[in-house]
């Protein structure tokens, strides 16, 4: 069983960096300016003999291949960041080590395929990188940084050809000759399975036996253009545990055994399930008040974790264990060396990979009973199913009035309503304030459990604050509508409507 560490480039300057974040801006940036919210959090986090290395320089990645070799790390998992057009950012490391062919570094990529964008851009699937850094206000532009789009033929090809030359180097990593590559989120890529087509294609031209895909973060309705899932940790098990907290104000407080826990039993009904591992997490030198810390980690849980971790996949039949981070210093994810564990969590993967094996007829045993993480799993899907069914529902009917030009402005002006307040601002909830800016309806303020971590405009305040006055309560969330209503309705609010019901009337 091999440990593959995910790998952040971000260690270095950069004239985007410069640009968006302030003049000399690097992970390291956040990592120093980290401070304390509660007393005995672990802020901040210094590396060890404070190494606060540049990765442009050969050194930091001759350093980076002996500590690996050293403790027993069998890869890196560099972040490729390829968006619309070929655009790149943060790409000089891993074309620094394709040069530097003296560097004993295995490795491979993981397509981080979603677009940059400010916190408080209506984008969707963005990532915002760095809240504490944000230096423009809402208005200014569309916030959208560098934009993901996928185009056609002639666009694939461009991005495979870029990756050839990686593929091609004897340390890129390969499962029965073909280069393993993650894409982040397979789900945000409408033409992935003729991408992937054409991808295996081409790598067959090129001496390849094809590719072997992984989807991190992946989904039903890709799994069958992919060769594994990849379970992304912690974050699967924080957005569970998070759901579990929808009212949250400020920093949400894991515990460590817990999450570890849920990744353990966990047990995806795919065959093809990789299992991820994380050491630490503590993002808010980037996130803030906003962020998520996992307390009361240490190597010597870890060790024990990553070995059964091991094991299981072992169990599952996979070759790799990929572990979160070998340097993801602003998310608290570092194997590397810091001040206060030293190497501790380094040793931690040495000892987990001499003593995994006592831990495989437990997995084992889990693998033939498919324990109750499969029914999780499922129930999971049937939950995420019944609430897509009803955004489609929804926006299908929206659609058809645009197409017929009437706005929903009209239903309110027909009932006397002239502000509103909108209650959940996920995917529903910004085309309905968009649709509303310039109209004499107004959104006077909007309702959401993740009230403190949104960029609307306007004011949003979490379930349990007491609001405001507005002519209607408008829930966007048709799927939970009955639930929303009864608790608004028992605390007085009794003019409240689900968005499906005014598009419906209005077509």
């Amino acid at each position: 069983m091999k440990i593959i560490s995910m790998y952040l480039p971000q260690f270095h300057r950069t004239k985007e960096n410069d640009e968006w974040w302030g003049e000399g801006f690097t992970e390291w940036t956040a990592v120093k300016n980290a401070e304390k919210i509660y007393s005995d959090q672990y802020q901040p986090r210094i590396p060890f003999n404070h190494n606060y290395y540049n990765l442009l320089e050969k050194e930091t990645m001759i350093w980076q291949a002996d500590l690996m070799k050293k403790y027993e790390v069998d890869g890196q998992c560099f972040y490729h960041y390829w968006f619309k057009d070929g655009r790149q950012v943060l790409e000089k490391p891993a074309q620094n080590l394709l040069r530097w062919k003296e560097i004993a570094m295995p490795f491979c990529f993981c397509w981080a395929n979603e677009s940059w964008a400010r916190t408080w851009s209506r984008i969707g699937n963005k990532n915002p990188w760095a809240n504490t850094f944000e230096n423009e206000a809402p208005g200014q532009g569309t916030g959208v940084l560098l934009e993901q789009k996928y185009g056609g033929e002639e666009q694939w090809k461009r991005h495979f050809d870029y990756l050839m030359p990686f593929f091609k180097d004897d340390r890129y990593i390969k499962i029965d000759g073909r280069p393993v590559f993650l894409i982040y989120k397979t789900a945000l890529i409408p033409c992935i399975n003729d991408m992937l087509k054409k991808w295996r294609m081409w790598a067959v031209e090129n001496g390849f036996e094809g590719l072997y895909i992984v989807g991190a973060n992946s989904n039903q309705r890709v799994d069958k253009c992919l060769d594994a899932v990849l379970y992304h940790e912690p974050q699967r098990t924080m957005s569970a545990m998070s759901d579990k907290s929808p009212d949250r104000k400020g920093v949400l407080k894991l515990d460590y055994d817990a999450v570890w826990k849920e990744i353990l039993e966990f047990q995806s009904q795919n065959t093809n399930t990789v299992y991820g591992g994380f050491l630490d997490y503590d993002d808010t030198p980037r996130r803030g008040r906003e962020g998520i810390i996992i307390e009361h980690a240490s190597p010597d849980k870890f060790k024990i974790y990553l070995a059964e971790l091991m094991a299981k996949n072992e169990a599952a039949g996979k070759e790799f264990t990929f572990l979160n981070a070998w340097n993801e210093w602003g998310e608290g994810m570092y194997l590397e060396p810091d001040m206060k564990y030293e190497y501790g969590y380094l040793e931690a993967v040495q000892y987990a990979k001499r003593n995994y094996a006592s831990y495989l007829d437990k997995y084992k045993a889990a693998v033939l009973e498919n324990d109750r993480g499969s029914a999780k799993e499922e129930e999971f899907w049937a939950a995420k199913c019944a609430k897509y069914e009803s955004y489609w529902r929804v926006l299908d009917a929206w659609l058809y009035l645009k197409e017929e030009g009437i706005l929903l402005e009209q239903y309110f002006i027909d009932r006397n309503i002239r502000s509103i307040a909108v209650y959940g601002v996920g995917i529903l909830g910004r085309h309905l304030l968009r649709e509303l800016e310039n109209g004499s309806v107004k959104a006077a303020f909007a309702i959401d459990r993740k009230a403190d971590a949104l960029h609307t405009g306007i004011k949003v305040y979490s379930p349990e604050d007491d609001f405001p006055e507005a002519d209607m309560i408008v829930v966007t969330a048709a799927y939970a509508f009955s639930e929303i209503q009864a608790q608004l309705t028992e605390r007085g609010y009794t003019n409240v409507v689900s968005l499906e019901e005014i598009i419906m009337e209005s077509v």
